[in-house]
């Protein structure tokens, strides 16, 4: 007991000191100034952040970084709940500006972080819309490990705070406390785009060299300088004449190709590399180029948690844009939701549900709207009074004859279970009188109608038009399938 009581005491000590509701470890290195871009590569390099967009002019880089992005910018999107009158408006200032945040947001991707800046205006139709959105300069602002947004416009000196609610709207991309700048997708490409970079101008020197063929002279009589004009002359007019007893060779880098072939091999494994670190996946990785179906499918597969990381990435900057046109105009809280609204079937789940169903579990609404993504009101819930029906080919026997229970077949325990349970015109006993007494079909009808001449006559109506329409179906049924 005694050792509970000093637990508390310290815990209640730890909580009026206020060390439970802020950071103790904090470091006041970077408390002045600018914080430094700790990034191992940049830093190696010596390039500034914003710098990496020059690797953007690279073909292989921009074809990579266009197909990812354009598959974001083929997102479909919704807002949540969509029925109501301010729903219709975002949703109108959503797809004007949607390529702007899109591009803009997902630049966080290859840079680490993306700043955007929102201008609004009164519409004619009476709520503040946008009029301007679209992506600043990242080296204008620094992201601080707290939160904070800072912005030091160009040529002054000052630091200011900007606002991220309604005018800035952020995005990050795997940061940091250490390092609030965010992974730079880029930076990883940097020394790829480097070497093949410098490989091309190896690749074009050795052209310029050894691509066209060098003539060599050999003199006996002449001089050795009127051949070498000589031969100057040959490589411009093709033709040249020598004495009979000089010698010309044609010089080449190699006939069997061996230069090419080293080029072409790294060339190939850098643009794979490339293509691996920004799309996750060749369809030629680790197959020498033969490629397969399966291996297209890991390929599909990889594209799309490549899709949702970017869409998981930018969510957050339109649903900050949303946030803010409800709060100028006072409107109520709507979500954004970006991707495909339906959900995939897991068969094996809805198999397993149907199993459970015909076992007799009965599986709440929540239990659907959860597991298969539907909305309050897919499900419709049956009439009071309506039972469901369905075929469990269980006997519901009402007429418990000695003869008839023993060798029930499943098409007619099916056909009895049609039968409403609370009709119960005659009981078993005058049914089986009935029968010792009748002499025939005719017989037995008319004694029938003389002891049910009591009952409604809609309600036997119904009830007899309902079973023999479910006999002559059933027995159709029945027959096709041998039964």
């Amino acid at each position: 007991m005694a050792k509970s009581k000093k637990e508390d005491k310290a815990s209640k000590k730890a909580l009026s000191s206020g060390n439970l509701f802020q950071q103790n470890a904090v470091s006041m290195l970077y408390s002045l100034g600018k914080q430094p871009d700790i990034d191992e590569v940049l830093r190696k390099a010596g390039v500034a952040r914003h710098r990496l967009k020059i690797l953007l002019d690279d073909d292989e880089i921009a074809q990579a970084v266009e197909t990812r992005i354009d598959a974001l910018l083929a997102t479909p999107f919704r807002i949540e709940p969509s029925d109501t009158p301010e729903a219709l408006l975002l949703m109108q200032e959503l797809k004007e500006w949607f390529t702007e945040i899109a591009s803009g947001a997902v630049n966080a991707l290859f840079f680490g972080y993306s700043v955007l800046e929102v201008v609004y205006e009164q519409k004619p139709e009476g709520y503040i819309g946008l009029q301007w959105i679209g992506e600043k300069p990242m080296q204008w602002f620094e992201p601080k490990n707290d939160g904070r947004l800072i912005y030091r416009p160009e040529g002054t000196g000052q630091e200011i705070i900007v606002d991220q609610k309604l005018k800035f709207l952020l995005t990050r991309r795997k940061a940091t406390y250490e390092q609030p700048y965010g992974k730079a997708l880029l930076a990883t490409l940097y020394w790829l785009n480097f070497f093949k970079q410098n490989g091309f101008k190896f690749w074009a020197k050795f052209l310029e060299r050894f691509g066209t063929p060098i003539l060599l002279g050999k003199c006996k009589e002449s001089e050795t300088s009127d051949m070498n004009q000589a031969l100057l002359n040959a490589h411009a007019q093709s033709v040249l004449s020598i004495d009979a007893d000089d010698d010309v060779e044609v010089l080449t880098a190699g006939s069997n190709g061996t230069a090419g072939a080293s080029f072409e091999t790294f060339n190939n494994v850098l643009i794979r590399q490339i293509q691996k670190v920004i799309l996750g996946q060749t369809l030629t990785s680790g197959t020498d180029g033969t490629g397969s179906r399966a291996l297209g499918q890991v390929h599909e597969n990889v594209r799309k948690d490549k899709l949702n990381s970017d869409i998981r990435m930018v969510t957050p900057t339109f649903q900050a844009t949303v946030n803010a046109l409800c709060l100028l105009n006072s409107w109520p809280k709507h979500e954004v939701f970006l991707g495909e609204k339906t959900k995939q079937l897991n068969t094996e789940q809805a198999e397993r549900d149907v199993k459970l169903k015909n076992a007799g579990a009965n599986l709440t609404q929540q239990y659907f709207t959860r597991e298969y993504g539907l909305q309050d009101g897919d499900v419709a819930e049956l009439p009071q009074g309506q039972p469901e029906q369905r075929f469990k080919a269980i006997p519901n026997r009402r007429f418990s004859f000695a003869a008839s229970v023993k060798d029930l077949s499943q098409e007619q325990q099916e056909l009895d279970e049609l039968a409403d349970p609370n009709m119960q015109l005659l009981s078993d006993e005058v049914i089986k009188d009935l029968i010792a007494n009748s002499t025939g079909i005719e017989d037995l009808q008319e004694k029938l109608f003389a002891l049910a001449g009591g009952a409604e006559t809609s309600q036997f109506n119904e009830l007899m038009d309902r079973a023999l329409f479910a006999a002559d179906i059933l027995g159709y049924v029945h027959s096709k399938e041998g039964r």
